[in-house]
């Protein structure tokens, strides 16, 4: 018997502070056998960096055709160790530089000369160093910052785009006065010019379409303040292969009350007559063309949205819809130019005038090169997830699927074959990277879901074409781009940077094959496109997943955006790589391939007689520790059965932008504990207080300032017979935080005063062995202060206790 998920509302306590240091040593450092040397094959590389800086800092002066009182300077220098915050104040006070943005996991940063005089003392340590021809040692001089140096260059280009569709980033100078009278001319450039431009709230991106490649060149000569100029085309929306002749869509559509209204962020959706009372109101359109979906891409996604994986699964007479949808057009024709700040006024209105808090956007710009850091429109997106709490579906972009056939029937090698093809660093291929393959921006999204693709199209069988079964991660979707395989500035990932817990996509779910009409999933198109037809990709595999999203918005319309992310991803199940030939040696691909899995319908929906599901949804302050006490029920001491607890946190926060490592600034973990008072859960070692031996953080918060956290993690913990006889009935949920020190200030203070919500998912199962007639569910409502989620209304803040 199917159940409503609830609310845990026992009883919790909070501390402030909590043991940061692990239970076990650290190596100690190995000695310094020899005075620490700048060798003279770095001498010799900063000598030619120092050459070419000289002469890109001349060329840009020389190049300028707009006067302005005075100029900024930006320059990019590449370190070997990570610059933290005492390197950030050493080259401040020395060299008068200060860090604008930092990439490459804060190895590589850009700088802004915010004090001329000062920067003289940088010039002339460098001129010193590379006067020399031998090894320098450094230790206790003057000069032995330039020892942290790899590279450096002086910023003159800007651009990587001829598109006609742009997208110009600012830069956050300290020269305020001075950025603030660039930005004012360049507006007044882009109208002298008759280019129609957008920007965001904070006019810290433009968006300007029909660009000429000389006014390109024009902003990336006189404009300091612009530190990229990026494509804002939309990669080729492919709408459909092959279309089912039919004279009529041929079913009715039930109409319940109440449904959740889902934003469609795509080509427009034509009013086609399964939408009949489905569509709110009227389109929102940015693109100046007609509402009309030219394309037919936005259509076929809308339909999928509504009906879920019911239509195209089977054929009935009737289809009962999941949710309302609300288009909203950004794009007209399959692959022009997005005006990205125009799209966040469409999802801030939607949201706002509305009320939509799911989103799909099956559309995405290029794809990431490895390691680069979050692109201005996952940053944007993600301020958006924060501050609406709305959750947006994206996803990951499709390998194109004309290149992909060549790559396989013509340009034969064996770097294309699967899954080569998603990961050869080393390939010989002279035609294919497989930096190719990398998740598309704006995906990167950390408060948002992304979603990949598996060859399956719904229906019963293996109708895979390209991709060797069904069940595979599609030949043509994407993975996540971090790759702790590869050196930054020569140095390698330790062990405490790489975060397993990251990765994009979130999830994947079913997104059809290429090439023949049954791999593909049959979705609803416009009677001129005879009503259906046969497509695949990431597209597909978005809304099919939003749609589950909008499912449980209906049933649960109080719960936050991020409970609805965290029961997603509590859902999730994939199969194990030993289950999987073709990724045996190849665990860690599979997983940037496939996230956390594919979310299963009915276990983000409800709960079962022998499984509860139950939702905390929280905050907490930085560096703080909450535990939340849980009862089991008395039989389960007899029982003999084991307990599963399937645990998910997801939590959102502003993003410090520009800053790779710190771009999420907090850190939030979760541990089983058994239930003592929080004191002792706080300051004793773990094997003091896990509930079991061998249970762990969801995340480890060691070196903090060195790893990338993730803001969504799930484990899996066990309990057997004798460990709930041990543990007396009773076990705790812990979550602690502590936020970044090495980010922005006002986001700091920010972090530290206030306190940051979480959503937690804990779905407990009783694996049967022995029959009882007891069942799990309703036994665990009479031990545990549990409100069926929709029945009551809670309050937190009357139930909390301090210590």
């Amino acid at each position: 018997m199917d159940h409503k998920h609830v609310y845990l509302n026992n009883r919790k306590t909070k501390r402030t502070g909590f043991k940061r240091r692990r239970s076990f040593s650290t190596e100690e450092p190995e000695e310094q056998l020899e005075e620490p040397t700048i060798k003279a094959f770095q001498v010799s590389n900063l000598r030619q960096n120092y050459v070419s800086f000289t002469q890109s800092y001349q060329r840009r002066n020389s190049n300028r055709t707009i006067e302005f009182p005075a100029y900024i300077d930006l320059i990019e220098i590449r370190f070997f160790p990570i610059f933290n915050k005492d390197l950030k104040n050493k080259f401040f006070q020395k060299y008068g530089l200060f860090p604008v943005c930092y990439f490459d996991f804060n190895r590589t940063v850009v700088f802004e000369v915010a004090n001329k005089d000062s920067f003289e003392n940088f010039k002339s340590d460098i001129e010193f160093i590379v006067s020399l021809d031998e090894d320098v040692p450094y230790s206790g001089q003057e000069y032995n910052l330039v020892a942290t140096i790899y590279r450096f260059r002086f910023i003159n280009q800007r651009a990587n785009t001829n598109d006609e569709s742009i997208a110009l980033s600012m830069i956050q100078s300290v020269s305020s006065e001075l950025a603030n009278l660039q930005k004012a001319r360049l507006k007044e450039f882009l109208a002298e010019a008759n280019l129609n431009f957008s920007s965001n709230e904070n006019e810290d991106i433009f968006y300007v379409e029909n660009v000429s490649e000389d006014n390109i060149s024009s902003i990336e000569r006189n404009f300091d303040i612009v530190q990229s100029i990026s494509s804002s085309r939309a990669l080729n929306v492919r709408p459909g292969m092959f279309g089912t002749l039919r004279m009529d869509y041929g079913f009715e559509v039930e109409v319940p009350e109440k449904l959740p209204i889902v934003g469609v962020i795509d080509t427009g959706v034509d009013s086609i007559e399964p939408y009949r009372d489905l569509i709110v109101n009227e389109t929102i359109n940015i693109t100046g063309q007609t509402d009309r979906d030219f394309s037919g891409h936005g259509t076929l996604v809308a339909g999928l949205v509504i009906f879920g994986t019911e239509l195209p699964l089977s054929i009935k007479d009737t289809y009962r819809a999941k949710c309302k949808i609300l288009p909203i057009k950004v794009l007209h024709f399959n692959d022009g130019g997005i005006d990205f700040p125009k799209l966040l006024s469409a999802i801030r209105y939607a949201n706002q005038e509305k009320g939509v808090r799911i989103f799909n956007m099956s559309l995405g710009f290029y794809p990431k090169k490895y390691n680069e850091s979050f692109s201005d429109f996952a940053y944007e997106l993600d301020c958006l997830s924060h501050q609406l709490g709305v959750l947006i579906f994206i996803s990951v972009g499709n390998f194109d699927a004309v290149a992909l056939e060549e790559l396989l029937t013509s340009d034969f090698h064996d770097d294309h074959d699967y899954p080569n093809f998603f990961y050869k660093l080393d390939s010989t291929s002279p035609v294919h990277r497989c930096e190719n393959t990398n998740i598309c921006v704006p995906s990167e999204s950390i408060n948002n879901i992304s979603i990949g693709a598996i060859a399956a199209n719904v229906e019963e069988g293996d109708n895979s074409d390209f991709t060797p079964i069904n069940i595979y991660p599609a030949y043509y979707t994407r993975k996540f781009h971090f790759d702790y395989n590869q050196k930054v500035n020569t140095s390698t990932f330790k062990s405490n940077q790489r975060n397993k817990h990251l990765n994009k996509p979130d999830l994947v779910f079913d997104g059809g094959d290429l090439k023949k009409i049954d791999s593909g999933i049959e979705v609803l198109g416009s009677p001129s496109n005879n009503y259906y037809l046969r497509t695949s990709g990431t597209s597909l595999s978005a809304p099919l997943v939003a749609s589950i999203a909008a499912e449980i918005e209906g049933l649960y319309p109080d719960i936050n955006s991020q409970s609805i992310k965290a029961l997603l991803v509590s859902s999730a199940n994939y199969y194990k790589p030993r289950q999987l030939p073709h990724f045996q040696n190849s665990r860690d691909l599979l997983k940037k391939l496939i996230g956390f899995g594919i979310p299963d319908r009915n276990n983000a929906l409800l709960s079962s007689n022998n499984s509860i599901t139950m939702v905390i949804e929280d905050s907490i302050k930085s560096s703080e520790m909450i535990s939340i006490p849980i009862y089991l029920p008395d039989y389960l001491k007899e029982a003999g059965n084991k307990l599963v607890f399937n645990i998910s946190l997801a939590f959102s926060s502003l993003p410090d932008k520009g800053n790779h490592l710190g771009y999420q600034p907090l850190h939030m973990s979760f541990n089983l504990m058994k239930n003592l008072p929080i004191k002792k859960l706080a300051t004793l070692n773990a094997d003091e207080t896990v509930a079991k031996r061998g249970f762990s953080w969801s995340e480890d918060h060691f070196g903090k300032e060195n790893i990338f956290f993730s803001n969504v993690q799930k484990r899996e913990y066990k309990l057997q017979p004798r460990d709930i006889i041990s543990l007396d009935g009773q076990l705790a949920i812990a979550v602690r935080c502590l936020s970044k020190e090495n980010i922005d200030e006002t986001l700091k203070d920010s972090l530290e005063r206030n306190e940051h919500n979480f959503s937690l998912v804990i779905r407990l199962t009783e694996e049967i062995k022995n029959t009882t007639e007891h069942q799990l569910y309703s036994e665990m409502q009479i031990f545990n202060d549990i409100i069926v989620i929709g029945e009551a209304e809670t309050d937190a803040d009357l139930n909390l206790e301090t210590s």
